[in-house]
């Protein structure tokens, strides 16, 4: 009996070492397992391996180790109740859940894991698809979670020997990879750009909501990018590297390579041939502000006058902060040039998805004359933007 014991004990002993072995954990690895409830929202487990297939030439890599990493993905940011945005409340149980991505690329099957969430799905849903298609891509609310992808892609890249030119083929097939569905069957709508965490949540898209994804992590690896909108299609191009080849095109001095997100197997300057020979508008990525305006305004008749009270609502939908914004508001005559009261606001700024109220109060109108209303945006990083309202006769 006693024997037996010592025996049980041994075996457990040599099976809990076997288990570290499996799965060796740092010091600063161990500690994260121990993270409060509040601690552990948005959480990500990233794993990426390649697997060698048959007949493929062995890559160049110091260690065959699986890499693991645990990474923190930012909340969406909460905004003050003063205020229209994201918003996130803690909860001890977030409905979380992991999305595994597998795909070939250079002979290999490569794997990658997200831990992604339910709720900032949700909340993604609930944007405002009224803005510009390289603000999906440049959009700052999921910058970490891209960044651990681009991070990882790279440090694969570096370890298992894929030359230079070869990296944005790695990210590009991994895109490709993801499922292909029209917005008409996944949304409804004929157009409805998707963020990157929706297209990465759903597993798919179409072919802007592949590129946009495309755009996001190739730009966080440090290449620089530009979306391809061809008649009912769209693609990326690729600043020209050493080792790139195929159909290309000019913007601003530079050359960019087509790469096609959709479909399999295409290498950057491939470009199908139905595309070819078509119209293309080159659609730079970069950060930048993007205001939606909108007003409604009341007019009240009092001592032979009009006396108008207009609500602003601006939101800035773009991706990077508004700074030393003005709101102007003016009731214009019918006379070119002539304005019957005028009044512009503070200086001010809005981060992404803020929205902005101003309200004009007790501009006046002479009695029996024509007016409009006519509010103007303007300030130091935005396009000037500006709407008006239909002729009203006082």
């Amino acid at each position: 009996m006693k024997f037996k014991k010592i025996l049980i004990v041994f075996l457990l002993i040599l099976l809990f070492s076997a288990f570290l072995i499996i799965l060796p954990l740092e010091k600063n690895d161990a500690d994260k397992r121990n993270f409060k409830p509040w601690e552990a929202e948005g959480l990500n487990s990233i794993w990426a391996e390649p697997q060698n297939l048959k007949g493929a030439e062995p890559l160049n890599s110091e260690s065959k180790e699986k890499q693991i990493l645990e990474v923190q993905e930012p909340r969406i940011q909460a905004i003050s109740p003063e205020i229209s945005g994201i918003e996130l409340e803690e909860k001890a149980e977030p409905t979380r859940s992991f999305r595994t991505y597998i795909w070939d690329y250079k002979g290999y099957e490569w794997h990658l894991m997200l831990m992604l969430d339910e709720e900032r799905y949700q909340l993604y849903k609930e944007r405002t698809r009224k803005r510009d298609y390289d603000l999906f891509a440049s959009d700052p609310y999921d910058d970490r979670l891209i960044k651990n992808i681009a991070e990882t892609l790279m440090d694969l890249a570096g370890k298992y020997g894929l030359k230079d030119a070869e990296i944005p083929g790695l990210c590009a097939s991994f895109v490709q990879s993801l499922n292909y569905t029209s917005d008409l069957i996944s949304s409804g709508y004929d157009q409805y750009p998707r963020f990157p965490y929706e297209t990465l949540y759903e597993n798919g898209g179409d072919c802007e909501d592949k590129s946009i994804l495309s755009a996001a992590i190739l730009q966080e690896m440090g290449y620089e990018v530009v979306l391809l909108e061809l008649p009912e299609h769209m693609a990326l191009g690729v600043r020209s590297c050493p080792g790139f080849s195929g159909e290309s095109f000019a913007y601003k001095k530079d050359v960019y390579y087509y790469l096609e997100t959709t479909g399999s197997d295409w290498n950057i300057g491939e470009m199908p041939e139905e595309y070819t020979n078509l119209p293309v508008k080159v659609i730079p990525v970069f950060k930048r502000p993007f205001i939606d305006l909108d007003f409604k305004g009341v007019c009240e008749y009092k001592n032979k006058k009009g006396i108008v009270d207009i609500e602003v609502k601006m939101k800035n939908v773009g991706s990077e902060t508004a700074e030393n914004t003005f709101i102007y508001v003016a009731l214009q005559a019918r006379e070119e040039g002539v304005i019957w009261d005028e009044i512009k606001s503070e200086a001010f700024q809005v981060e992404p998805e803020e929205l902005y109220y101003y309200t004009a109060e007790g501009l006046v109108v002479p009695e029996g004359e024509n007016f409009r209303i006519y509010v103007q945006a303007f300030g130091k990083n935005i396009i000037s933007e500006a709407i008006m309202s239909d002729w009203v006769f006082l």
